[in-house]
């Protein structure tokens, strides 16, 4: 049954999706060339030179800023739509009559089942046969495996990868708008860490058949470069020591990055200690399923149970594990990635050759 108000004129924004749990965070302004790269193919589409557009890039990017600036400037040429509402209702794309068609999380449109590809296909077939201009968003993982089985290069000939972001570049994005010297970065010691460079160990000889403990100095060579490194951060500024850690730890992504600084935020203090990503310890099938929702950042749990009914898994229960490892949380039946998480998560599942 098709949407009350489903014969209403369109608009640029017909439900746009919202600031997703795997998109919260602003597009940072360092994307700048490839938002140009967008706005070319909207102009060169409006000179007769029709690209199709792949912007392709892992969880938390919050490359949904990026196309809300693509319908913008589309105008009421545009409309953008999330590929979970097409899932539902498809026939959107065939009434509406828009020139300059914006779709958020396109890899939506398929499931990794059996007839998982079939709406995916009338989708690339609807994307040949027209002469408008489609504009996409796709997560990486999906996008790498698509390719690879459906060849969705060839209708997207326009590929644009967002890249990671180095330490300063993050330190732009996170400090924009504050003053100098606003915030105090307060160096911490790492849960556990020890602060002895030279500790007394005890060896244990036998003595005319005595057992003896003899103590003796230690030196801790990994304490020496530690200090040594804290010298070196200090010199360099707290500041500058923080930001390269969590340029390491988010692997430059923008949105991982905001969520570690604000868990570190204690306005007016921003605390040292981040915590590094989780260590991941999951079996085959739990692995599986942590791979199904890093191809697709989120999903609902009706989703991940047409994916997994037919292993004869349970959606529910496999979700629970993931969620009490601290991998993904779960809110109103929407299993979500962990932000802090992700670096491991990809790491994982890269090594078992689950995603590539």
């Amino acid at each position: 049954m098709e949407a009350k108000g489903a014969e209403t004129p369109f608009s640029v924004d017909l439900n746009p999706p919202p600031q997703r749990r795997d998109g919260l965070f602003h597009m940072p302004p360092f994307f700048e060339e490839e938002m140009k790269r967008v706005e070319e193919s909207i102009e060169d589409y409006r000179e007769g030179i029709r690209r199709n557009v792949a912007i392709i890039s892992d969880p938390f990017y919050g490359e949904a800023d990026l196309m809300a600036r693509a319908a913008s400037m589309a105008g009421s040429d545009g409309l953008r739509i999330d590929g979970r509402r097409l899932r539902h209702d498809f026939r959107i794309l065939e009434r509406a009559p828009q020139r300059i068609v914006m779709v958020d999380e396109a890899h939506r449109l398929s499931l990794r089942r059996i007839g998982g590809f079939d709406l995916m296909n009338r989708f690339l077939s609807f994307v040949t046969s027209e002469e408008r201009l489609f504009i996409t968003t796709w997560n990486s993982f999906s996008w790498r495996y698509l390719e690879e089985v459906l060849g969705l290069g060839r209708h997207f000939p326009r590929q644009i990868i967002l890249p990671r972001l180095d330490a300063g570049q993050i330190r732009e994005m996170l400090l924009a708008g504050r003053r100098e010297g606003e915030l105090t970065f307060v160096e911490e010691e790492a849960p556990g860490g020890d602060s002895k460079v030279l500790d007394w160990r005890v060896s244990r000889r036998v003595v005319m058949g005595h057992n003896i403990d003899l103590p003796y100095p230690s030196v801790d060579p990994e304490m020496i470069r530690s200090r040594l490194k804290r010298n070196r951060k200090e010199k360099e500024s707290a500041e500058d020591a923080f930001f390269e850690r969590l340029a390491r730890i988010s692997d430059g992504n923008p949105g991982v990055a905001e969520h570690l600084w604000k868990e570190a935020l204690d306005y007016p203090e921003v605390r040292s200690s981040l915590r590094d990503p989780p260590t991941i310890d999951l079996d085959f099938d739990e692995s599986f399923v942590l791979g199904v929702v890093l191809s697709s950042g989120s999903l609902e749990l009706d989703e991940l149970s047409e994916v997994l009914g037919p292993v004869d898994l349970s959606a529910e229960m496999m979700a629970a594990i993931l969620e009490g490892k601290g991998l993904v949380s779960i809110d109103g039946g929407t299993v979500t990635l962990k932000p802090e998480a992700l670096k491991s998560d990809i790491e994982h599942e890269r090594r078992l050759r689950l995603v590539w």
